[in-house]
This record gives C-alpha cells, structure tokens and sequence, in this order.
C-alpha cells in the first residue's frame, strides 16, 4: 500500500507539472491549448536526440536544453499562430475556435516530425544518461529519478503561485484575465505578458516530458496523447488557474489511478477518472476552487 502510495505521488507530481502550464494559458490568456501535449513529447524527443548526437552528454545539461527547446517553440506558438490569431479576430468567441483549430494542427505537425525522427517506433534513453538507483525505505523502495520529480513539482508549485500572486507579470495576468480592456488602459501590454505566459507553459511541458522519460525510459511520438487527456480532467477537478487545487487534484488522480491498477484492474484506471469527471461536472462544475479568474 504504502509503495503504491509512493508511486502515485511522483506520477501526480508529473501530472500537476503538466497541469500547470494547460491551466495558466487557459485562465489567463483564454488559450485552449491542445498542443500542449505535443510539446511535453518534444521535451522528451529533445532528450533522445540529444543522447543521440552525444553519447555521454550529462543530465543537467539534457534537463534544461529541453526545457529551453520547449519554451521557445511554446513562445514561436503565440509569435506564429496566437498572437495573428488575437489581432485578427472579430470577437472572442472566434479568437477560441481558430486558436484551437490551429493548436490541432500544430499539434498533428509536431507529431508527425516526431514520428519521422523515431522511424515511428518507441526509443529508449540511455541507461548513461541518469543511472536510477532505487533506494529501500523499509516501508517503501524509492527510486532517485522520483525524488527529483518530487523536489522539482515542490519548487515549480510554490513558485508558480508566488508569481501568480505576488509579482508584477503575473497579478498583469489576472487583471487581463478579468478585464483585458482595463488591463490595457493601465499599461499592461497583453502580447509581451502572453509571450511570457506561453513561455512557461512550454517549458513546464517540457520539464514534465523530460522528467516522465527518463522514468519510464522511452519516449514515443503520441505520449503526450494520454497526459493531456488527463490534465483536462485535473483542471476539471481542480478549477481553472488554481496551483494548490491543481496539485491536489493531480495527486488524487494519480493516487487512484495507481491504487486501481494495483488491486482491481489496471484497464479500469480511464474509466475511474472519466467517473470523476462526470462526478465533478455534476455536483461542482466549476472544480474545487471554482473558477477563480473571471474574464470580462
């Protein structure tokens, strides 16, 4: 029980790290973005090449080399496609569809790169790359590559909700968020704070991919297929915008899905969170925070 506990709480943590970027975009900038999840697979893709091209190139230098990649393709996403998109739509409701449109495409075209790449087949990492070393608790085994997803979900968590919070660019955000006409009128410029925004989300994904990689140690064009289903039913759980809800939401998901495939059958886990899903949108449609940020 207790291993199973363990487990799930290091695939939660990948999850909220996922999470975090789909839900920021989506309360801040009102960007559904649906390439997320192909961006979380660059990350990982970015891994295996690099391991590629230098056989014994270190982690701490594949890690943020991802991470950057992710980032500037998430901010060459709102140069390209977001940011035209947002200027050139009539209203609102127009500005959502096309940008999802074009977050699909974006997505199919990353995809296929990477199956191009892979030859369509799943590829290892490396053993070189971070040799696990798995450590017995007594209670519990706990590998080393689980305990840096945790230190890592443990810093980007606060963080994200200090920036959210406390500085500057992130209270810009929510105040585009509720109002983008008033946030203008006071000097915010929403194309430099949306280029940060999508910045981080990307490289949030791109962390995540990283990270899921090397604990499974494959990688594989669709892999960010399944994530993204599952941060949807996160935000659903937790509410749009919220880290602490989405942290928890995360964990829980995880945890249930681990504890299913555990002692009942590990085909069921999809259909337990569809269950909370549909659970959720009947009796708190709005998540465990409720929805949070407003827009005008």
């Amino acid at each position: 029980m207790v291993q199973n506990i363990v487990n799930g709480l290091s695939l939660g943590a990948i999850y909220a790290l996922f999470a975090f970027g789909l839900s920021i975009a989506w309360a801040g900038l009102n960007i559904l973005n649906l390439a997320h999840g192909a961006i979380f697979m660059v990350g990982a893709l970015t891994a295996w090449l690099l391991t590629e091209v230098w056989a014994d190139v270190p982690f701490v230098v594949v890690l943020p080399a991802a991470v950057l990649v992710c980032a500037v393709l998430a901010l060459a996403m709102e140069l390209l496609v977001f940011r035209p998109i947002r200027h050139r739509a009539r209203d609102e409701h127009q500005q959502t569809l096309t940008t999802v449109i074009a977050t699909v495409a974006t997505a199919a075209l990353l995809i296929a790169v990477a199956e191009h790449l892979t030859g369509g087949q799943p590829r290892a990492l490396p053993q070189s790359l971070f040799e696990v070393r798995t450590f017995d608790l007594g209670i519990a085994r706990i590998t080393d590559i689980q305990l840096v997803i945790l230190a890592l979900a443990a810093v980007a968590g606060p963080a994200l909700a200090w920036f959210l919070g406390r500085s500057l660019q992130g209270r810009a955000l929510r105040a585009l968020a509720v109002d983008r006409d008033m946030a203008r009128l006071t000097g915010v410029s929403a194309d430099r704070l949306s280029a940060l925004t999508i910045a981080v989300t990307g490289a949030l994904a791109g962390l995540a991919g990283v990270l899921l990689a090397v604990q499974i140690n494959a990688i594989e064009a669709h892999m960010g297929e399944t994530l993204l289903f599952k941060a949807f039913a996160i935000i659903i759980i937790a509410g749009v915008g919220s880290i602490g809800a989405t942290v928890a939401a995360a964990v829980v998901l995880a945890l249930v899905e681990t504890l299913v495939a555990a002692y009942w059958v590990s085909s069921m886990r999809d259909v337990v969170v569809f269950a909370l899903i549909m659970a959720f949108l009947v009796v708190r449609p709005q998540g465990i925070a409720g929805r949070g940020w407003q827009r005008a």
